[in-house]
C-alpha cells in the first residue's frame, strides 16, 4: 500500500457493475487516491470491473453496510478517509475543492464533512420531484454515500456501528458529535448519484429497505417520527380495506384524501413550499415513500429480511 496517498476511498458494492466503472473513471483525475472497493458477495462483474480500473478488491460477502465500510478501513493506508457509494460520481469541482478539505481535516482532525449527493440530470418525474430536493433541506447528518472524516475521529468511535443494517451514517455522525466532533455539510463538493430508481416500485423497495432500521427496536420506533406516521399510514389503510369489504365504499377515498393532506403537511415540513407544480406532485411521492416505510414496518412484524 502507498503511504503517500493523500486520502484512502472506501466504495462498498454488492452488485454494482453498472457504475462502478462510472465512479472509479470518476476518481481517477487524481492518482493520489488510494481507491478500495469492498465487495459484499456480487455475482456480476463488480470485482473484475474495479479490478480492471486499478482498485484495491476486497472480497467481504457478508456482514452489514456499516461492517463493509469497516473493512475498507482496516485495509486502507491514509489518516484522510472518503466514504463514497459505488454509485456516485465525483465532480470536477471535487477534485479541486479536495486539497483545502484535506487541510481542514488535518487541522481539525474531529471534523465530518462530505455532502449531498445531487441526482444525476435525468428527466425521470422521481427525479425532478423528489431526488433533485434531497440537496435543498439541512439534515444533522452526513450521509454516507459521501462522507468525509479523518482516521482519528473514525478509531475515536470505533467506526460504523455494525449491527445497523442501515442508518449507519446517522449513528456515526451521532456518536461523532458526543465526542466533540463537528458535522459540516460542503456543498462545494458536487458529487451525483447514478442510483437512484427510477420506477415507483424501486422508489418503494428503497424506502422499504431504509426504513427497517427505524424499527429494529422500539427505542429507534419511538425516537422516529417518520416511523410513526408510517404506523399511521398502515393503520388507516387497513381499517379502510375493512370498511370497504364491510361496504363502505367511500372509506378507500377517505384514506387516500387523508394520507394526501398529511403528505403534503409533511412536504412542507421537508422541503418547504415550493412552486404549485412541484407542491401538487411532490405530497404522492410522499405517500409512497410512506408506503415503503410502511412495508418496513410489516416487514419487522413478520420477521421478513429484505437485501
Amino acid at each position: 500500500m502507498n503511504k503517500k496517498k493523500i486520502a484512502s476511498v472506501i466504495i462498498p458494492a454488492f452488485n454494482e457493475q453498472k457504475h462502478i466503472q462510472n465512479t472509479l473513471q470518476s476518481l481517477a483525475q487524481a492518482n493520489s487516491l488510494e481507491v478500495i472497493v469492498v465487495d459484499n458477495g456480487s455475482t456480476d462483474n463488480t470485482a473484475a470491473i474495479a479490478k480492471q480500473h486499478g482498485a484495491m478488491v476486497i472480497d467481504f460477502p457478508y456482514g452489514t453496510i456499516a461492517a463493509v465500510r469497516n473493512r475498507g478501513v482496516a485495509a486502507s493506508a491514509s489518516d484522510i478517509l472518503i466514504f463514497i457509494d459505488a454509485d456516485v460520481n465525483v465532480s470536477t469541482d471535487w477534485h479541486a475543492q479536495l486539497g483545502s478539505v484535506i487541510q481542514k481535516l488535518h487541522a481539525s482532525p474531529l471534523l465530518v464533512t462530505g455532502s449531498r449527493v445531487q441526482s444525476a440530470e435525468k428527466s425521470n418525474w422521481l427525479h425532478t420531484f423528489w431526488f433533485s430536493q434531497l440537496t435543498s433541506y439541512s439534515a444533522p447528518y452526513i450521509n454516507s454515500g459521501h462522507l468525509i472524516t479523518s482516521r482519528i475521529l473514525f478509531d475515536k468511535i470505533q467506526g460504523f456501528s455494525e449491527h445497523l443494517e442501515t442508518a449507519e451514517d446517522y449513528d456515526f455522525c451521532q456518536k461523532a458529535s458526543g465526542v466533540g466532533g463537528v458535522i459540516q455539510n460542503n456543498a462545494d463538493l458536487v458529487v451525483t448519484h447514478d442510483g437512484y430508481p427510477e420506477t415507483l416500485s424501486g422508489f418503494i423497495r428503497r424506502e422499504r429497505w431504509h426504513g427497517r432500521q427505524d424499527v429494529d427496536t422500539w427505542q429507534l420506533y419511538i425516537a422516529s417520527k417518520l416511523a410513526w406516521f408510517a404506523s399511521l399510514n398502515l393503520i388507516l389503510f387497513l381499517i379502510a380495506i375493512a370498511m370497504t369489504l364491510a361496504g363502505m365504499h367511500m372509506a378507500l377515498p377517505v384514506y387516500f384524501l387523508i394520507m394526501y393532506m398529511v403528505s403534503f403537511l409533511l412536504t412542507v415540513y421537508k422541503f418547504g413550499l415550493r412552486k404549485i407544480n412541484y407542491m401538487l406532485v411532490m405530497p404522492v411521492i410522499f405517500y409512497f415513500y410512506l408506503c415503503g416505510r410502511s412495508l418496513a414496518i410489516v416487514d419487522r412484524l413478520t420477521g421478513r429480511k429484505r437485501r
